[in-house]
């Protein structure tokens, strides 16, 4: 049988040993760094995705900055993400990140089948 302070210990090193782990959204840990992170790839992708004409307006509100947009923005996915970040949520933030990603890959799919097309 194990005695008191053996099961104790155990448990401490359990606790310990959990302490130091961090959840993982995708490919970012789900902290600031990783908000981060995940924002400066987004960010590189909706740019893309832009350049390409095929930037959705559920990713981002262009101007974001001025007054009169700030509500629009804050409708998007950037908009919700930073809110996120804002409030300690990462892991939401990332999520929301992830998916405006996805959003602005399949725009970019989409307008290259739509490429050629015309009337018919």
């Amino acid at each position: 049988m194990i005695n008191k302070a053996t099961l104790a210990g155990i448990i401490l090193a359990g606790l310990v040993g959990l302490s130091g782990c961090t959840a993982q959204v995708g490919k970012y840990n789900a902290d600031e760094a990783g908000y981060k992170m995940a924002l400066a790839d987004t960010t590189a992708i909706v740019n893309k995705a832009k350049k390409a004409g095929a930037e959705w307006r559920d990713i981002r509100w262009p101007s974001a900055k001025k007054k009169k947009n700030a509500k629009k923005h804050a409708k998007t996915l950037f908009g919700k993400a930073a809110k996120a970040a804002k409030d300690g949520d990462y892991e939401a933030a990332i999520k929301l990140l992830n998916k405006a990603a996805k959003h602005a890959e399949i725009g970019m799919q989409v307008a290259a089948t739509q490429k050629n097309a015309g009337p018919h």
